[in-house]
């Protein structure tokens, strides 16, 4: 059997065992190896070797890449959704140069949307007034600008946001920690088949899957991949949002902080981005000049 390298890529992180440092490794050595266009038994096993990876790993990889319940699995995800690849010329090159980024992607939607520019929008799950009051001073501006708000189709911020660009006439962007047949929470459902239909929703996961704790930080490095910039809207102290904030400084994104109360624990986490370097967002503008800075008069 032989496989195209998306095909390699799309089957690759299904197989059980396999996480992000060896489908990285894989994708880096296909970089090292432009000759190589197709996958099949010797040149797996050459690459194997090369990468030196742990023998469990070695023995799932060769035990399952060309099997049939791998095929099924592949089938019944491409009958429901549509799959980006790392190896597809319209993958994302921001997200392309993570550390970690997802050899493959999931998706029902519009991926002409990832042609605009990407402004990440994450936030505590129970906002308070000032930060609904916020977003909607806010991002209205922005999104008539033909930004593009990644959010991940969580309870609060990251609802809000989806809502504001649909409100707005314009353009979003859901990654979940969920297959796409699921909806977490259940309540944006609605919002989520509105999605699918007009816009753009990613998910790392296979059909069939659900949430599970370790799904949402992995969620988070993508949404910060994706954008150019990560805005924070209102975050506690140990928020997740913060998470998100991170990963997207250790990626060299800008990060954007709108500030709050200083006795509000909901700004906590946001004054606290600003006062390690975050820029304190008080209008459209400073939005605009960090995420369109190129076309920016």
């Amino acid at each position: 059997m032989q496989l195209t390298l998306r095909d390699f890529f799309m089957r690759l992180p299904l197989i059980s065992g396999i996480g992000h440092g060896t489908t990285t490794a894989c994708w880096h050595w296909t970089l090292a190896h432009p000759q190589v266009t197709h996958i099949n038994a010797r040149v797996l096993m050459t690459m194997l070797t090369e990468l030196n990876l742990p023998e469990k790993r070695t023995t799932a990889i060769t035990q399952h890449l060309f099997s049939a319940k791998l095929d099924a699995t592949i089938t019944t995800n491409l009958a429901h959704s549509g799959c980006l690849t790392i190896a597809d010329a319209a993958y994302p090159e921001a997200l392309k140069e993570t550390y970690a980024p997802p050899v493959a992607l999931f998706f029902l939607g519009d991926l002409r949307l990832l042609r605009a520019p990407q402004l990440a929008v994450v936030g505590t799950r129970h906002p308070t007034p000032y930060a609904i009051k916020a977003m909607r001073l806010l991002l209205p501006a922005v999104v008539e600008r033909g930004v593009c708000l990644v959010s991940g189709l969580a309870q609060g911020v990251d609802t809000l946001a989806h809502q504001v660009a649909l409100a707005h006439c314009g353009k979003t962007i859901a990654v979940i920690g969920t297959g796409l047949d699921h909806c977490y929470p259940a309540a944006n459902r609605d919002l989520m088949t509105t999605l699918t239909h007009q816009q753009l929703i990613f998910s790392e996961y296979p059909w069939g899957t659900q949430g599970a704790r370790h799904h949402f930080p992995e969620r988070n490095r993508i949404i910060a991949g994706l954008s150019q910039s990560v805005l924070v809207i209102e975050a506690a102290h140990h928020s997740g949002s913060l998470i998100t904030a991170n990963i997207a400084l250790q990626e060299n994104r800008n990060v954007l902080a709108v500030p709050g109360t200083i006795d509000g624990k909901n700004s906590v986490g946001t004054n606290e981005l600003i006062l390690a370097g975050a820029k304190p967002i008080l209008n459209s503008e400073h939005i605009m000049e960090e995420v369109l800075v190129d076309k920016w008069p």
